[in-house]
């Protein structure tokens, strides 16, 4: 076993989604992507008072997955497909683009009506072009349906990929892995990476040591492809995010909420929404 060295350690930027503060470690201004990871938002714990809206309005995507683990409260999804999915604290929403669809989010009429914690992630996946024009689709998978395993001293959610024999149900487009991870103060994990996936972890709250190197909440750090494993210590209880996958290794065009290949194609994909391509949904 290898284990892998520190490419980059980064800040997470603070960010507004309408009137409402989140973290976004990826993409930063020194890192456009962990391939095929292009984007994470962390809205951290906060109390919403009863009443406070927090809806996210109707809008377009294309071209990737958006991915939405909540961590606490309740939080619905509709979207112009005609799914409509209430997650609860430890759900995993998985929402396939493909070539146009149009979304809507929040927390549902009940939890606003009476307040309490909220926390989630959310995290973009870039989709190979020979998948960009795919039909777009959605699936949810309770928390009980997600593994948790036991991994040395780790304590492992198993979002997306496989660890120790535990499988997650999600079926993705590309190879990778996702994990919710939790270290009690002095343990340590070496965590399991194929050699040809990228890697990186995101520090949610605690402290650790990483290959030795001091890690903060709110960091992202990422590896070189150098090792098969990752050797992580926590200096105080910690929980973090691990992902990574096999790059798709192409050129990535983002423009506000599509992911495509070329600007032609970003012109394409905002002639389609404008034209009720991509569906219609009430606000």
């Amino acid at each position: 076993m290898s284990t892998r060295t520190i490419a980059q350690q980064l800040d997470a930027s603070v960010e507004f989604v309408g009137p409402h503060k989140v973290l976004r470690p990826l993409p930063h201004r020194q890192l456009k992507q962990v391939d095929p990871f292009i984007f994470i938002d962390h809205m951290e714990k906060r109390q919403l008072a009863p009443g406070e809206e927090m809806r996210i309005p109707p809008h377009p995507h294309a071209g990737f997955e958006v991915v939405t683990y909540l961590l606490e409260g309740e939080f619905f999804h509709r979207d112009s497909a005609g799914h409509d999915q209430i997650a609860r604290a430890g759900d995993l929403n998985w929402m396939t683009s493909g070539k146009g669809i149009v979304h809507s989010e929040g927390p549902t009429a009940d939890f606003i009506r009476e307040g309490g914690g909220m926390e989630l992630m959310q995290v973009w996946i870039n989709l190979p072009a020979s998948k960009k024009g795919m039909e777009p689709d959605f699936h949810h998978y309770a928390s009980a349906d997600l593994p948790v395993v036991k991994d040395g001293a780790a304590a492992v959610k198993v979002l997306v990929g496989e660890l120790k024999g535990k499988k997650s149900p999600v079926i993705t487009q590309t190879p990778m892995y996702y994990y919710d991870v939790t270290l009690e103060a002095g343990d340590v994990w070496l965590m399991p990476v194929p050699e040809n996936f990228t890697a990186g972890i995101y520090l949610m709250s605690g402290g650790l040591q990483v290959t030795g190197q001091p890690v903060s909440k709110r960091q992202l750090v990422t590896f070189e492809a150098n090792g098969n494993q990752v050797a992580l210590r926590a200096t105080e209880k910690a929980r973090f995010i691990a992902f990574g996958g096999e790059p798709i290794g192409e050129k990535v065009v983002s423009y506000g909420p599509f992911v495509m290949n070329s600007f032609d194609e970003i012109q394409e994909k905002i002639m389609d929404f404008e034209r009720g391509k991509m569906g219609m949904l009430e606000s």
